[in-house]
């Protein structure tokens, strides 16, 4: 299942021209315990704080330490588990092109996290709700 919706995601990069998208556990309200668990629906993961960054050839998930035996055990099937401090100055992946909802993220967070090493495109639809939206309708 998680499988089917990676690719899902991934046959959308194209339209934006994006090596990767980000996909944060919070809303649009940043609260880590929202009725749309996008982080959970994509990767498996339900801890209550995390990242996941998917890429056209590798998946990450980046949680703290009280999460990363859950995370393996969830996701590390399908995901590389990352201690959630690296992704201040990951060098994993650089000189790409991220996908981001802009309601999911603060500008500190986009800065901090995501324009060091690579670019970001900002995506007014979020990526993961489309897939949800396929789901449904099927």
């Amino acid at each position: 299942m998680i499988k089917i919706r990676l690719k899902k995601l991934r046959d959308q990069f194209k339209k934006y021209n994006l090596d990767g998208y980000v996909v944060p556990k919070n809303d649009e309200f940043f609260s880590e315990y929202s009725s749309k668990d996008r982080l959970s629906f994509i990767s498996n993961f339900n801890g209550s704080a995390g990242y996941a960054v998917i890429l056209k050839d590798e998946n990450y998930l980046f949680v703290d330490g009280r999460y990363s035996i859950q995370a393996k055990i969830e996701s590390g099937k399908n995901f590389k588990i990352i201690d959630y401090k690296e992704i201040l100055n990951t060098k994993i992946f650089k000189n790409l092109n991220l996908g981001i909802d802009p309601r999911l993220f603060t500008s500190d967070q986009i800065k901090k996290f995501f324009l060091k090493n690579n670019g970001v495109t900002i995506i007014d639809e979020n990526l993961v709700d489309n897939i949800f939206k396929t789901k449904k309708k099927t």
